[in-house]
């Protein structure tokens, strides 16, 4: 092409530095952690939901997308109301729920099969689905361009060349290009090296008019998918960039060099977008495994509530029970007045229908006195030294 030397396959790495390898072996490391943790169903499926509706909105964010994370949850959970003038904003994130959700699809109850310019193409009509006349001017939906495309001060590829770089994309990221002295044991590092290369090589090719960042982003998160590593875990990523877009958008331009003389650098340099993407990986990792720990101090604590109680309850102690857990899952570390606890639940709300505020502080301070709850100035909560005490020589506190 002589303006785009710098893309060829397989991508020219120049030398790592120590710090890259040791956040790869970081991040091995924490995800098969998380993967090993012991979580209850019920938390395992929160933590899917909570980190696909950050990988949505994160990657959609980063496009302009005004809707907040929690409006995408809602969108996930078919909670969020109608918007008559937000109609195009909404689309996109269905689009990225149902691209994610067909991935893994394709990546866990499917069978996976190789990379193709087919495949691409159909993970990016989902993506641009009923969004081609409104994103930049009516370009093609599930095809390549046929246009040339600047993003920002970057000049992509003549269209003349996209469909050949593709297809020798496609073809590298099928290959197994692990050097045969490799050591087994450090594959998940080595696809997450690979995954973040893919993600910068598919924008330098940016073949298509739009959607190449969503669609970068998504096949990272498949090369992810494809490691083992945890579903939550390929959404960290997309998130982070989110967070940090001003760098994650100047690690990208930075990574081609500039324009010169009619072409770009010869060579091009990941080393300081991996080392970015790295560090953020591993401190979204390091944050979902103290979440994990969290759920499982919850879990404890629930079994250890119940085992303060007899097998056959009063009334007042079938009440007291429940007050006990349903506290433990709406206030821990969050104090509450008295005049509040009734507002903790649903269920608490029925259960203290026509009890007085008399009869629920006694059955309030009953449990203060199991050691179940603290109460002082600022109000009753469970007890966190206790509950940590429970957990904190299992060897599985995340922190």
């Amino acid at each position: 092409m002589g303006s785009h030397d710098f893309i060829r396959f397989p991508p020219a790495l120049a030398q790592l530095s120590a710090r890259t390898w040791l956040l790869l072996g970081e991040i091995q490391a924490t995800a098969q952690a998380i993967r090993s943790s012991p979580v209850l169903p019920a938390h395992s499926y929160e933590l899917d939901r909570e980190y696909l509706a950050k990988g949505i909105h994160g990657t959609t964010a980063i496009e302009g997308n005004n809707f907040s994370e929690h409006e995408v949850t809602q969108i996930i959970n078919g909670d969020l109301p109608a918007y008559a003038t937000r109609i195009a904003e909404l689309q996109q994130i269905k689009n990225m729920l149902e691209a994610f959700n067909m991935v893994a699809r394709d990546e866990i109850f499917g069978k996976a099969r190789p990379l193709s310019l087919a495949t691409l193409n159909r993970y990016h009509k989902v993506v641009l689905d009923g969004l081609g006349e409104s994103s930049k001017g009516n370009v093609p939906v599930g095809a390549l361009r046929e246009h040339r495309v600047e993003v920002g001060p970057y000049l992509a590829p003549p269209p003349e060349s996209c469909e050949m770089l593709i297809e020798q994309f496609c073809d590298w990221l099928n290959t197994d290009d692990r050097p045969s002295d490799e050591l087994d044991g450090y594959e998940v590092a080595r696809s997450v090296l690979k995954a973040l290369v893919a993600h910068v090589t598919f924008a330098w090719i940016h073949p298509y008019g739009d959607g190449n960042g969503r669609m970068a982003r998504l096949i990272e998160h498949l090369i992810l998918l494809r490691a083992g590593l945890p579903e939550a875990c390929t959404h960290v990523l997309s998130y982070f960039y989110s967070k940090t877009r001003r760098q994650y958008y100047d690690e990208l331009q930075r990574s081609h060099g500039e324009y010169y003389n009619g072409a770009y650098p010869p060579v091009g340099d990941l080393r300081e977008f991996i080392e970015y993407a790295l560090e953020g990986f591993v401190d979204e990792l390091n944050d979902m495994k103290m979440e994990i720990g969290s759920m499982q101090v919850q879990a404890i604590w629930r079994d250890h509530i119940r085992s303060c109680f007899p097998a056959h309850l009063t009334g007042a102690q079938g009440r007291q029970m429940r007050l006990a857990l349903d506290l433990t899952d709406r206030c821990v570390g969050q104090p509450l007045l008295l005049e509040m606890v009734r507002e903790v639940s649903a269920g608490i709300e029925q259960e203290y229908c026509g009890v007085s505020d008399a009869d629920l502080a006694e059955d309030l301070d009953a449990l203060a006195k199991m050691d179940l709850l603290i109460h002082d100035a600022y109000g009753y909560q469970p007890n966190p030294a206790l509950m940590m005490s429970l957990f904190g020589n299992s060897g599985l506190n995340a922190g």
